[in-house]
């Protein structure tokens, strides 16, 4: 049998099955917690993600970024 793999909080993975990039928030055995910059959350497999590659970590990092600025907008038209 496949040992499963051991992935550390705040890893950034690809999900082959949602075919989403996120950061893992923990791990129940063969079971994981994912998270995107905008909150959404999700469980997936160990199996079925992989290491976050280059062009994932751009699109990470983008997503928190246009997080920020979303949520930045937010605060200054509820202060009007």
């Amino acid at each position: 049998m496949r040992q499963a793999t051991e992935w550390e909080p705040g890893t950034a993975v690809f999900d082959s099955g949602s075919q989403m990039v996120g950061v893992v928030r923990q791990q129940k055995g063969t079971r994981l917690t994912l998270k995107r910059p905008s909150g959404l959350s999700w469980e997936t497999r160990t199996v079925a993600v992989r290491k976050a590659n280059d062009r994932e970590l751009m699109q990470l990092r983008a997503l928190a970024r246009h997080n920020r600025n979303v949520s930045g907008l937010a605060m200054l038209r509820g202060k009007r």
